[in-house]
């Protein structure tokens, strides 16, 4: 849905990282992350959460970050940074952690590519799959009108359906715990979770940052430039407060053989 070469792309990213990096971190650190790990960070975006988990598993432990197009992605002494598309990549079959967070949504082939990644953790290893339920729209929890109520539903309404377009599955989160013990894994948890943000912060940031990205394909779907001009300062006003997707976070252990 979005192009990580366009000016913008560093100003989402970086509003992603600050949305859910937190949330992240806990289950990592739950599932027993630390030093030594070999890890793999699937459409690590901006690099932040590649960044923690270096620091995580140093000094004897290695980290793979995985994108399109990893330009903003620091490689290091514990990180490598790998250019590709996960539907053609194959993966060293012996990852203690996988993280795959906000990725398979976005790909048709998500159960084959679930697949590709179970078979590329070591016995015991834990697959992290992380997206949100988009189809969850009661965000608004409190708006400073009606024409900004409006507004945010239309640009749900014309996003959402562009990305279904690219071929995102909107509510593949839910889905996503059948899927994982399907595909063999073990102690499959999901944990989901949201927070609000007033406007000019946190996810009412990255609503405004995807505006601008996508603005053509807004304006196709109906919305006019001065509709997307207001829509940007209603996601400013420090009155209004929406609550982000609910996030899925799902993980799941390879099995051990006995």
């Amino acid at each position: 849905m979005f192009d990580n070469a366009t000016d913008e792309a560093a100003h989402q990213l970086r509003h992603l990282g600050e949305i859910l990096d937190p949330g992240t971190r806990q289950t990592l650190t739950e599932i027993g992350l630390g030093p030594g790990c070999r890890v793999t960070d699937i459409g690590a975006g901006a690099g932040t959460l590649t960044a923690w988990l270096a620091d995580q598993v140093a000094p004897d432990g290695s980290v793979t970050a995985v994108d399109l197009d990893p330009r903003h992605i620091t490689a290091g002494p514990t990180v490598t940074v790998r250019a590709g598309d996960i539907r053609n990549m194959e993966l060293e079959g012996s990852q203690q952690v996988i993280v795959a967070r906000l990725v398979l949504m976005h790909l048709p082939e998500r159960e084959q590519v679930l697949t590709q990644l179970v078979q590329a953790l070591a016995p015991g290893g834990v697959l992290v799959v992380a997206d949100w339920d988009c189809t969850w729209r009661d965000m608004i929890r409190r708006s400073p009108s009606p024409r900004a109520t409006q507004l945010i539903e239309r640009f749900q309404d014309a996003l959402l359906s562009y990305g279904e377009s690219r071929g995102a599955d909107m509510g593949w989160a839910k889905r996503a715990p059948e899927a994982m013990l399907r595909a063999g894994l073990v102690n499959v948890i999901s944990r989901i979770e949201s927070r609000s943000w007033c406007g000019g912060t946190g996810i009412c940031l990255l609503h405004r940052s995807n505006s601008i990205q996508r603005e053509r394909e807004l304006l196709a779907a109906g919305m006019t430039a001065e509709d997307l001009a207001e829509l940007r300062e209603v996601l400013m006003d420090p009155e209004l407060m929406l609550s982000g997707y609910l996030m899925h976070t799902t993980t799941g252990r390879r099995p051990i053989p006995a």
